[in-house]
């Protein structure tokens, strides 16, 4: 059974990324090899209570790695996600409250949303003059 999962993984990451109207998807992948380590995938919708695009994840997906790895593994392609998303004019990034604990979510900008999620700002600062 696991390496029919694995194909069928396989084959959905690959439907995702080949279909952008489907959404995106941040994929971890080992530097030596074709390993996937975690896999973000992501849907932009407009969200009329935030003014703006987001990007909401609901799930992450992590391999066969140690927790604490698998933890800094998602921070890290939230991380990316983010940076990507500041640069295609997505304003917002907002998880399922599941994928991050209060203690990993706050150090990494995220906030508690009215909705329940997570919610990270990607609104440019007002900028100051003076």
């Amino acid at each position: 059974m696991p390496v029919a999962a694995a194909r069928a993984r396989q084959a959905l990451l690959e439907g995702l990324l080949a279909r952008p109207e489907r959404g995106a998807c941040v994929v971890a992948q080992a530097s030596a090899g074709q390993d996937l380590l975690g896999c973000l995938p992501v849907t932009l919708m407009p969200h009329l209570g935030l003014a703006g695009l987001t990007a909401l994840v609901t799930e992450w997906w992590v391999g066969d790695v140690a927790a604490d790895r698998g933890a800094a593994l998602l921070l890290d392609c939230c991380g990316l996600l983010a940076d990507w998303c500041s640069a295609h004019g997505v304003r917002h990034l907002l998880l399922a409250p599941a994928l991050l604990s209060a203690a990993q979510a706050a150090p990494a900008g995220f906030a508690p949303h009215a909705s329940g999620l997570w919610h990270f700002n990607l609104s440019p600062a007002a900028k100051m003059l003076g």
